[in-house]
């Protein structure tokens, strides 16, 4: 059991680190960080940011899941 939650670990991990690197940058620098550039939402970032950002959550969600179950079972 612990052999198959650390595989699907690093499997979780490998995919999430590419989701995240594969993400479109939706910021402008320091200028729209700090409020300064020209936004119409809450820290210039889209709220929906599609089905790349949906698929992060489910896969960032199922990582912190799987860590917790690999706690549990050690």
């Amino acid at each position: 059991m612990q052999t198959l939650l650390t595989v699907l670990l690093f499997v979780f991990a490998f995919v999430l680190i590419v989701l995240v690197l594969v993400q479109p940058d939706r910021s402008h620098g320091m200028t729209a960080s700090m409020g300064l550039g020209s936004s119409n939402t809450i820290f210039g970032i889209d709220k929906d940011g599609g089905p790349l950002a949906k698929a992060t959550q489910v896969v960032a969600f199922l990582f912190i899941l799987c860590s917790l179950l690999l706690y549990l079972v050690r």
